[in-house]
């Protein structure tokens, strides 16, 4: 779970904070489907702040949680920039100490795959349940192994971003004995006449739904949907890289 910190400035630089963006232009539509006006949000794995200060914007009271101390700074930065009061804490999800505070719940960009046991998946989905009031919602995204096993080895090795200051490559693989995809990261930042190296392994588990439904349901979690597509809200399919599911305490 130590990564995340050198390749925060990869992450902020790059392309990624599109999904969190995307999410947060999709959430309403979501949040209108239910039936449901939430007032404050716990947004878990918030990373650089993204989707916490879109939010925030909209005139939600959110609180964020990441791992990283440096993707946290990042979104500290984006807060005060954006003029918006979001709390953001540094924690792991495993570990989520709130008690009945939040209406809404969200967990974005296939952060949940990081946790590499159904063990630690569970102790997720326990500290999400204790979070949340009576009847609030629980929204989050995971890779599938379609995702993982045949997705990604599609850009087994590629240039992620490349500009006058950054070079970052990707090196993917799968291992199907254990379900467990790893992406190498290797970056170049420029400062000043030199080049810093970045090296990095991040590794996804691939889960079944069985085992996701099956994780939530034993923590008390009720499914209201799972989306092969959130766009389309749509059931997954064989080949569906991430399913979207919608859970209610």
């Amino acid at each position: 779970m130590g990564v995340y910190e050198k390749f925060a400035y990869l992450y902020v630089k790059g392309r990624y904070s599109r999904f969190s963006e995307k999410m947060a232009e999709t959430i309403p539509t979501i949040l209108e489907k239910f039936n449901i006006k939430p007032q404050k949000i716990l947004d878990i794995a918030c990373g650089e702040g993204t989707f916490a200060v879109e939010m925030a914007k909209r005139g939600f009271q959110v609180v964020g949680v990441d791992i990283s101390e440096e993707m946290l700074k990042f979104a500290k930065e984006k807060a005060r920039k954006e003029n918006v009061n979001v709390e953001f804490i540094c924690g792991d999800m495993r570990s989520l100490d709130f008690n009945e505070e939040f209406d809404l719940a969200t967990c974005w960009f296939d952060s949940l795959n990081h946790l590499l046991t159904l063990k630690d998946l569970e102790k997720a989905f326990a500290g999400v349940y204790k979070a949340l009031k009576k009847d609030g919602l629980f929204i989050f995204d995971m890779n599938t192994k379609y995702g993982l096993a045949v997705g990604w080895a599609r850009y087994s090795c590629h240039i992620e971003q490349e500009t006058e200051d950054i070079l970052e490559i990707h090196q993917t693989s799968y291992d199907f004995e254990t379900d467990i995809a790893i992406m190498r990261v290797i970056g170049f930042i420029k400062n000043g006449e030199t080049w810093v190296k970045i090296d990095e392994e991040h590794k996804e588990k691939a889960y079944t739904l069985r085992e996701i439904r099956e994780c939530l349901k034993r923590v008390g979690f009720k499914e209201l949907a799972c989306w092969g597509s959130i766009k389309d809200m749509s059931e997954p399919q064989p080949n569906s890289g991430r399913v979207f599911f919608v859970v209610q305490k």
